[in-house]
């Protein structure tokens, strides 16, 4: 890695990200230049084609796309950038998630700015950098079939919005009813449904109908 690290900063928190973009301004080793920041993985990824930048800092959970899904369309659009995924979420299942759809690194928001500092590195050099606080448990062998998570353990993953999303599903809602329901564009609302339905491990409307009204997402008319 020679020369400055172009980044482009995403999260929907505003006082993060000036805090963030503060502290990556201060550093020498390497030397960052911050050329965008935006508060959606949408925007990211237009920012992204703008800018063509080295790095892109990416939240996990954001409004809209969300940070998988970000990453997703990133992917899709052909960019290379190195993408390092900033997380609230210390669970080993975000992170396989985030580098199956394309990131190269995870770390959690609670990391010391050294830490932060050496993920960039370790990206910026052609690597995978996974916090260490989850790294142990990424390499375990994973839980066999025979031991799945509880009904409960599967619905706490969702969040507030992939519960609407869910409960819409087992209502019959389409794919464009859902977004005109909750407002949102018909490709936000496809890759809620997809996020969930990866969470739950269940691909299928009737088995996630079943699913809702089993758990009191939805009732059943």
């Amino acid at each position: 890695m020679t020369g400055r690290v172009r980044v482009i900063l995403a999260d929907d928190h505003t006082v993060l990200r000036v805090g963030l973009r503060a502290f990556l301004s201060e550093q020498s080793d390497p030397e960052i230049d911050v050329v965008a920041d935006c508060a959606s993985a949408e925007e990211a990824a237009e920012l992204v084609d703008k800018h063509h930048p080295d790095l892109l800092l990416l939240d996990l959970n954001m409004p809209g796309l969300g940070g998988i899904g970000g990453v997703l369309e990133i992917r899709r659009r052909g960019s290379k950038v190195a993408i390092l995924i900033v997380s609230q979420y210390a669970e080993p299942e975000s992170v396989r998630r985030a580098l199956e759809a394309g990131a190269n690194g995870y770390i959690v928001k609670t990391a010391r700015g050294e830490e932060l500092v050496s993920a960039i590195r370790a990206v910026m050099n052609g690597g995978t950098y996974v916090d260490p606080t989850l790294a142990g448990a990424l390499i375990r062998p994973a839980r066999n079939d025979s031991t799945p998570d509880s009904d409960d353990e599967a619905l706490a993953r969702l969040t507030a919005r992939e519960r609407q999303v869910l409960r819409l599903i087992a209502e019959g809602y389409s794919n464009k009813e859902i977004a005109q329901a909750l407002d949102i564009a018909v490709k936000t609302a496809m890759a809620h449904r997809a996020n969930l339905m990866e969470k739950l491990n269940i691909h299928n409307r009737s088995m996630l109908t079943r699913f809702a009204i089993r758990m009191g997402v939805a009732t059943d008319t």
